[in-house]
C-alpha cells in the first residue's frame, strides 16, 4: 500500500484548487464525449499534452500513453474496417484498408481516450489522495465511494512496484533461459505470477486493518483532522474552472 500516483510539485497545476480541478473535468469529459469533428478535439487534447509537459514534465507525458498503448493499437487496429463509407485512403491488392470515414472515427476515438487519460492523469498526479478524498466529500459523495476510490489508486501502483520487484528477483535466481518460445515465457511468468497473488493475498490482513483504522463500516459520524483551505483562493479557482468549462463545451456545441 506504498505506492501513490501523487507527485509532489509547485507547479501552476500543483496550486490549483483540488475540488475546482476535479469539477473542471465534467465539461471537459463532456466535450470529449459529444459527437464532434476532430478538428473540435484536436486543440483539447493538445491543450492537454501543453498543460502537462508545462507543468510536470515532458517525460510526464509517457506513462500515460505507455498504458494506453495496447488501446490505442486496438483502435487502429479494429476501427477502420467497421466504417468503410467515404472514399479509398489505402487500398492493398484491390482490397480497401481504410476509407475516409474510417480515418476520421479512428482519430476521434484516439483524441478521446488520449483526451481523457491526460485529463484524469493531470489530476491523479497533482492531487493528493487525501486533498482527493476531502475534494469528493465535499462534493457530498459517501465515504464508501471515496475510500474505495483511494484504495485503488494506492493499490494499482503498488501492484506494479510489487510486480517489477518480483520479476527482477526471479531474473537474479533463473540465470541463463533453458528453454525457448512459448514454454519460455511460461516458465518465465508463472512463477512471477505465482509469487504476486501470495504477495497480494498476504496483503489482505494490512488492508483490513487500515480499512478498520479509517472507521468503514460505520454509521456514527466521522471527525477529519485534515481540511481543505477556503477563502479568495478557492472562489478564484472555482471562477477559472467555470470560464474554462464554458470554453471547453461551447466550440463543441457550436459546431453539433
Amino acid at each position: 500500500m506504498s505506492g501513490d500516483f501523487f507527485r509532489p510539485g509547485h507547479s501552476f497545476l500543483h496550486r490549483f484548487d483540488p475540488r475546482a480541478k476535479l469539477l473542471l473535468l465534467v465539461p471537459l469529459f463532456i466535450c470529449f464525449f459529444l459527437p464532434v469533428p476532430p478538428l473540435v478535439l484536436a486543440p483539447f487534447a493538445a491543450a492537454l499534452v501543453i498543460v502537462i509537459a508545462t507543468a510536470l514534465g515532458p517525460r510526464e507525458l509517457l506513462p500515460p500513453l505507455e498504458a494506453m498503448a495496447p488501446v490505442l493499437v486496438f483502435i487502429c487496429l479494429l476501427t477502420p474496417p467497421f466504417h468503410r463509407g467515404g472514399t479509398d485512403v489505402l487500398t492493398l491488392f484491390g482490397i480497401v484498408l481504410l476509407t475516409s470515414d474510417g480515418a476520421r472515427e479512428t482519430l476521434i476515438l484516439l483524441l478521446r481516450f488520449l483526451g481523457v487519460t491526460f485529463g484524469f492523469f493531470a489530476v491523479v498526479r497533482t492531487v493528493s489522495l487525501d486533498d482527493l478524498v476531502l475534494s469528493l466529500r465535499w462534493f457530498g459523495l459517501p465515504y464508501a465511494f471515496c475510500l474505495v476510490v483511494i484504495v485503488t489508486l494506492r493499490t494499482m501502483p503498488s501492484l506494479a512496484s510489487t510486480w517489477h520487484n518480483v520479476l527482477d528477483a526471479h531474473r537474479l535466481r533463473a540465470g541463463p533461459p533453458a528453454t525457448r518460445g512459448r514454454k519460455k515465457i511460461v516458465d518465465t511468468y508463472l512463477p512471477v505470477l505465482t509469487s504476486l497473488l501470495i504477495e497480494a493475498v498476504k496483503g489482505i490482513p494490512v488492508l483490513a486493518m487500515a480499512l478498520e483504522s479509517r472507521g468503514f463500516g460505520r454509521r456514527n459520524p466521522r471527525t477529519v483532522y485534515a481540511v481543505l483551505k477556503q477563502g479568495r483562493r478557492l472562489v478564484v479557482d472555482m471562477a477559472v474552472c467555470m470560464l474554462l468549462g464554458f470554453l471547453f463545451i461551447s466550440p463543441a456545441l457550436v459546431r453539433w
